[in-house]
């Protein structure tokens, strides 16, 4: 993982942040933490309104926990063992499911599965008969954006 400032400062360009500092879970929250690392010199930023209502009762559907997570990444081995047609199967299913692009990020490894994916990938192979554990190629520990 990039060094955290780096990161952060990058991810502040593009990602939804949250100034809002009387929110009881701001310290906990990734949106809150990344505004921290906006550049002054902008003069627009799009960020989480500041009169949102649930922010002040801590039921912000927009939070984001600022805990990295481990999380597998790459699918080059994933079907390895498999039978061909359960392997078929199962890939068709799972670019369906989300596309073709985003397929492929997970399995070239270019971006984390995140617990989600995990249990839709879990779901999709034990819907088509396999039960073995499941092989990624390794694992990173990222924040869940």
């Amino acid at each position: 993982m990039l060094e955290k400032e780096t990161l952060f400062r990058e991810k502040a360009k593009k990602y939804l942040v949250c100034f809002n500092e009387s929110c009881p879970r701001h310290a906990q929250c990734l949106r809150w933490e990344v505004g921290q690392y906006y550049d002054h010199d902008i003069k627009v930023v799009t960020c989480v309104s500041p009169v949102y209502s649930e922010v002040a009762e801590g039921k912000c559907v927009l939070f984001r926990d600022n805990t990295p997570i481990r999380m597998p990444i790459g699918m080059k081995n994933f079907y390895y063992n498999m039978p061909a047609h359960t392997a078929t199967a199962i890939k068709k299913d799972l670019i369906e499911s989300s596309c073709r692009a985003t397929y492929y990020n997970f399995h070239s490894g270019r971006r984390p599965i995140t617990p989600e994916v995990q249990e839709l990938i879990e779901r999709t192979c034990r819907k088509h008969g396999w039960n073995e554990p499941l092989q990624y190629d390794g694992e990173t520990e990222d924040y869940l954006w």
